[in-house]
């Protein structure tokens, strides 16, 4: 290991020469007998150790020196100021001219060698504070940009509840990828359908893509080959291209597209289970409305046919040469066809009330499905809603 660095700069070339034999021993000298002489030996020397400098050189100050280069750190790590008076204002300038120790003269060479190695010791602390000082706001930038990757991935969770269709769903999702540099394909594989794929990069799968991603839709919820990694559900997969093995921000997508995969499915069900209510609507209504028609005729079918009867009946009566009990017989059975015609007027009634109530419902169940739609972009996150 090498020796610290030292540049002694002092006019007194006796005691100059008494300084560096006492040190040499310990750390590797280099003297300076006037300023000037001491910054040639700047620009030769990386930065040294420790500059030990002599207040009165000649007719400048030691201390201006140390002030005009303590700031920079171009000269030396620690600088030590020494003078003949050790009165209160020369510690001071000392203090001031940002030295990290002063010393009084006569100087101890025995102590003097003391306080440069604490000085040594002093600076492998400070650099070691200042390494743990970097490591740490390294691990902390790391941790709050990881933060950040996992927060958009909770925010895509987020917006993907609000989709209420199938392109919704793929916009939102090489929305995030474009944002966060990833390149991929999703595939939808709805019930009773076609397979539906896309490209992130071409809008459309090429059909080496569409093979892969069919090849691999059988796979576990997650499986991974090379830099690609295949997230499955029995609706949809999604295949990232380009998460590097071995990198903290690939294991973090892959914890994050694990739990989206499943946000995707969810919402996949959700649409199919819409359609299919939709559909059972359209059903619902259109055989309501048919059996309102088919009651509508029936009735005015059984009006007619009433009308016709009581009005051959009571034109019999004209004709017919009848006995009273046999008038009073036809006449019952008028009155009798009549009350049971007023009871079926009843029965058309309720049943038509019914009828109307039932589209009434299927109305409302398409305005609220209209509502969900209308009111999706009004859910939409802000661009300024980015976690971290």
């Amino acid at each position: 290991m090498s020796k610290p660095t030292v540049l002694v700069i002092d006019d007194d070339i006796s005691y100059l020469e008494l300084l560096a034999e006492a040190l040499e021993d310990t750390f590797q000298v280099v003297t300076a007998s006037t300023l000037s002489q001491a910054e040639s030996f700047v620009q030769d020397y990386d930065v040294f150790d420790i500059a030990l400098v002599d207040e009165n050189i000649g007719e400048e100050k030691g201390s201006a020196w140390i002030k005009n280069h303590s700031a920079t750190g171009n000269v030396a790590r620690s600088f030590v100021l020494y003078s003949g008076l050790a009165t209160e204002e020369a510690i001071l300038k000392g203090l001031e001219c940002g030295a990290d120790d002063f010393l009084a003269k006569p100087i101890s060479l025995l102590a003097l060698t003391n306080k440069l190695e604490k000085l040594i010791t002093y600076q492998q602390q400070i650099s070691q504070f200042e390494h743990e000082i970097s490591s740490k706001e390294h691990v902390i930038n790391v941790s709050m940009a990881q933060a950040s990757k996992y927060g958009a991935c909770m925010q895509l969770t987020s917006r993907l509840n609000s989709c209420f269709s199938i392109e919704k769903i793929r916009d939102e999702i090489f929305s995030f990828f474009y944002t966060m540099s990833l390149k991929g394909c999703i595939a939808f594989y709805p019930l009773n359908k076609e397979a539906e794929y896309f490209s992130s990069t071409n809008g459309f799968c090429s059909p080496v893509e569409k093979s892969v991603m069919e090849l691999l839709k059988i796979k576990p919820r997650l499986h991974r080959f090379g830099n690609r990694t295949i997230f499955n559900h029995p609706l949809v997969s999604i295949l990232v291209l380009n998460l590097e093995e071995d990198s903290i921000d690939t294991d973090i997508y892959v914890d994050a597209f694990a739990s989206v995969i499943e946000c995707v499915g969810a919402r996949m069900e959700f649409l199919i289970y819409k359609e299919s209510l939709i559909n059972v609507q359209e059903q619902i209504q259109q055989a309501v409305s048919k059996t309102k028609k088919m009651i509508e005729i029936s009735k005015h079918h059984n009006q007619e046919v009433m009308n016709e009867i009581v009005q051959s009946i009571g034109m019999s009566f004209h004709v017919l040469d009848m006995t009273i009990e046999q008038e009073e017989y036809l006449t019952e059975l008028v009155h009798n066809a009549l009350k049971k015609h007023t009871q079926d007027d009843v029965n058309f009634f309720e049943v038509s009330n019914l009828l109307d109530g039932a589209l009434e419902k299927v109305d409302e169940l398409k305005a609220l499905n209209r509502t969900e739609e209308e009111g999706e972009d009004d859910n939409e996150f802000n661009d300024e809603d980015v976690l971290f």
